[in-house]
């Protein structure tokens, strides 16, 4: 285990060198500690073993020795990125940029789009134009039925009120039907539409 060099820990290995003769073992390690320059913020380590056995021959305890100390550990190496690929990351966020943007601006309503479309966002007024046209087709099947029942009427029926009556009740009939059947449709798109919204909110 390595502890974290310092001043009075060196100084300590200087006068233990100088005043003593090193084993082999702490020998190298001592000398090589003693030639290092503290004026750099640069951290070294030094072994339990080397303090503990400076300690003893100067008759300094352990933990005096080490105050101010504490675990070593090696600064993590840092490796230099790949300009290619730092590139790359640039071009991606330029990219998601310029999404953004075009997505912002797409919702954006200027001044002509106010005019004709009555200050109706675009994707708004896709959903209206649908909505309208599904109107007039209920009314064209409506009107259809309606000129369809009344000839059929015509040779039922002589009296010519209850021609009338027998098309407008199947004109009403087709437009009541559809109209149910569109709101089921769009009951079920809008709930769709609410459930995908709230999955992306949960997501994010």
């Amino acid at each position: 285990m390595d502890l974290r060099l310092t001043k009075a820990i060196q100084d300590s290995i200087k006068e233990a060198l100088v005043k003593f003769e090193f084993s082999e073992k702490h020998r190298e390690e001592a000398e090589k500690i003693s030639k290092l320059d503290f004026l750099t913020k640069k951290t070294y380590p030094v072994s339990t073993d080397l303090v503990e056995y400076v300690a003893k021959h100067l008759g300094i305890h352990f933990h005096e020795l080490i105050l101010g100390s504490g675990l070593y550990f090696a600064p993590k190496e840092v490796v230099p990125q790949d300009p290619k690929f730092l590139a790359y990351l640039d071009k991606l966020r330029a990219e998601q940029q310029e999404r953004d943007y075009n997505k912002m601006v797409s919702n954006v309503i200027t001044s002509e789009d106010q005019k004709f479309n009555l200050g109706i966002k675009p994707d708004e007024l896709k959903e209206v134009k649908s909505h309208i046209a599904t109107i007039f087709n209920i009314l064209f099947s409506m009107v259809a039925v309606y000129v369809a029942v009344y000839k059929v009427s015509q040779s039922i029926f002589s009296d010519f009120g209850l021609q009338v009556l027998t098309a407008l009740a199947g004109s009403f009939f087709i437009g009541i039907v559809e109209v149910i059947l569109y709101a089921k449709y769009a009951y079920v798109a809008t709930s769709e539409k609410k459930k995908t919204k709230n999955q992306k909110i949960a997501t994010l």
